[in-house]
């Protein structure tokens, strides 16, 4: 929790993904508004309507401010998964997922040597082709290994229906493995997969 400061001066409480945070408690200028500024925009909070309690508040702003700018590339790196972060960095994400929750199926390194010749090309050929790609490989919602071994398919943000089919341990959509689960990134999950869900 953020020291409260008597005089209500204004507070600097670091950077985060998003931009500079910035409260400002403006009650010495007569005002009784905290200012909290994300750097593309700024939220109003009514100080009066807290009963004094702005941090957490604050709090709250900061935690959604990281979970909503968490990087997927940088997530995908982290997890060994270096062509696909390669392929998402070429695209504006927030095309792929939105700014809600989602579950993308990350191909593995694996998966980009298993395609031709002809179909990496056609995959790399401009940025629209990987983006359609690749929102095939993105669902709505958080769908954690659970749910996916209950479903019966899934939809995919291209338009397409996967079956989902499990066999003991092997969990596959459509015709490809899943091989790791539930790595977090920001409001969504990523699922590591053997190969190209390539739309039809």
């Amino acid at each position: 929790m953020h020291p409260k400061s008597e005089a209500r001066r204004p507070k600097l409480l670091g950077t985060i993904a998003a931009g500079t945070l910035i409260v400002a408690v403006l009650a010495g200028c007569g005002s009784d508004n905290a200012a909290v500024d994300l750097g593309d925009g700024t939220v109003a909070v009514d100080v009066t309507a807290l009963e004094g309690d702005v941090d957490s508040v604050v709090d709250d702003v900061v935690d959604e401010a990281d979970s909503s700018s968490a990087d997927l590339a940088q997530t995908l790196r982290d997890n060994g998964l270096d062509s696909a972060a390669g392929i998402v960095d070429q695209i504006d994400v927030a095309e792929l997922v939105g700014d809600g929750e989602f579950t993308f199926l990350a191909p593995n390194d694996e998966a980009f040597t298993s395609l031709s010749a002809d179909d990496m090309a056609d995959l790399l050929s401009d940025p629209a082709q990987i983006l359609e790609t690749l929102r095939n490989h993105s669902l709505d919602g958080t769908q954690l290994a659970t749910d996916l071994t209950t479903a019966a398919s899934v939809d995919t943000r291209s338009g397409e229906s996967l079956p989902v089919t499990v066999d003991g341990d092997t969990v596959m959509v459509g015709d490809v493995v899943v091989v790791t689960t539930d790595i977090e990134v920001g409001g969504g999950v990523i699922h590591v997969v053997d190969g190209f869900l390539l739309p039809s």
